[in-house]
This record gives C-alpha cells, structure tokens and sequence, in this order.
C-alpha cells in the first residue's frame, strides 16, 4: 500500500511505502520528477519562505541574511528559476504585507505528535483552518507542547564522490566520517550505494554544505528538519488518518513543513 506524503520543508515530494505487516513508515523514495502542478506548489511556499526570510532577517541581501541565504540555495536545488527568485525579492521589499512563520504543535492519533509549519500573513486564520481539518482526523493542538520531543537539525543529502566511488560500504562510511568530522557535521549515514546524509547542527548548517562542496560532495537536497527522539508505534487505523490528514494539510499553501513522531 502507498501513502502520498509531501515534505515540504525539504522542498520535494516523497513517497511513503509501507509493506503488509510493516509497522515502520518506511522506503523513502525520492520523487526526481513534479508534475506542473505540483511544482507551482512547490515555487508558492519558497516563495512564502523568502518572504518570511527577508521580513525576520531584516535584509533582501542574502550575503548579510542567513535564513534566506538557506531559502534560496533549497530554491537553486528545486530548479526554481533565478529570475522568479529575483522577482519574490524584489516584490516582498515593496510588499507591506508582513509575513510570518510559525509550528503548531499537534497532537495526533495514537498520541503521536506532528509539527506543521506555516509562512502567513495571517496566522490566526491560517490556525483555524488547521484546527477545522483536526476535526475530522482526529486531532487536536496539543497543550502540553511537543516540540521538545524532536531534535532541530540540519539535514544534508549528497552523492557519492567519485573518489569513493567502488569501495565497501564499511570504508565508504569510515572515509565519510572523517569528512563529516572535517566538516563539523554530527554525524552521516550511508543511504545507498550513490548517496550519504549528513546531519549538522542547525547553526552551522550552511557552513556544513560550503565545506561539503569544497571537499567535491554534490548536495542533492538539505534543508532544516525536526528529528523526533523517540518515535510511537501507531495502528492501521490510525496511520491512515494520519495519512489522510497529511494529504490535507499539504494541500494548503500556508503549510511549508510536516513532521511526526511515527514510528
């Protein structure tokens, strides 16, 4: 069985796989292709995220602005062109219309809990059009919080260097640690045959990626996630609410990121 689940905040689209018997959400596939539509998805909530970027950094300048230096570099990767990057930058400077971010706190069926991310001009309004699709899933905004259950870092994909190219596994990964240690990166973890992640600290998120690329790592995608650090077993049931429930949120322009503690 297949559940359709966007990542936004990693900008692309991924299916979930789960196996018959399988508990885990599990098999992530990278998606290379968007359908038009949903790449204009896509380029709206980068948009929104330079948007929030610019009003929160302060400065259109990406060299001075950190988060929308990070905004922008995710934008190269998704193939947004370098002209409507210009455009969003130019048009928000003029834009009085203040954007702002902000993660609600879910929680969800089974007493997982979920993250939503939002960019809006209107955060009042965008958490009552949340609070209206929880209804009908099963969900509630949690009271006690949840964001202390997850890790915030940074999460970086990249392919396999040809100087490591044809090597065990086991050299892959005692090379590639040394690299992430020169790179103060926390850790990395081989993917497949073609392709590393390395996650890092969310301050030193890009200084990560700039040091990756010196050392001829191609980054595929990085982006800034929320890691649980303990995931709950769900039911059946209860995942295909959860599923259904993500399909509806992803549906919104105003949600740019979803995550969950599900095993």
């Amino acid at each position: 069985m297949y559940r359709r689940f966007l990542k936004i905040n990693s900008l692309h689209n991924y299916i979930i796989k789960r196996e018959a018997g399988h508990s885990k959400w599990a098999n992530i596939k990278h998606t290379k292709s968007l359908k038009d539509d949903q790449k204009a998805k896509l380029f709206t909530k980068l948009s929104q995220q330079m948007k929030v970027a610019i009003h929160e950094g302060g400065s259109a300048n990406p060299n001075s602005n950190l988060k929308l230096e990070q905004v922008i570099s995710q934008a190269k990767r998704s193939n947004m062109p370098i002209a409507t990057i210009e455009n969003v930058i130019k048009s928000t400077q003029k834009d009085k219309t203040q954007m702002k971010s902000f993660t609600f706190e879910i929680k969800g069926p089974g007493h997982c809990i979920i993250l939503c991310e939002i960019c809006s001009s209107n955060i009042t309004k965008t958490k009552q059009e949340i609070a209206s699709i929880m209804k009908k899933h099963s969900c509630r905004y949690s009271e006690s919080g949840g964001r202390h259950l997850f890790d915030y870092k940074g999460v970086i994909q990249t392919e396999l260097p040809a100087s490591l190219s044809g090597k065990s596994d086991d050299d892959i990964l005692e090379i590639a640690t040394d690299h992430a240690i020169e790179c103060e990166a926390e850790d990395v973890t081989l993917i497949d045959k073609n392709s590393l992640q390395f996650t890092s600290d969310s301050h030193s998120f890009m200084k990560v990626q700039k040091n990756l690329a010196q050392l001829e790592y191609n980054i595929v995608e990085a982006s800034l996630d929320y890691i649980p650090v303990r995931q709950v077993p769900l039911s059946e049931d209860d995942i295909e609410i959860c599923s259904r429930f993500f399909d509806k949120l992803s549906n919104m322009d105003d949600v740019v990121g979803i995550y969950n503690n599900i095993a």
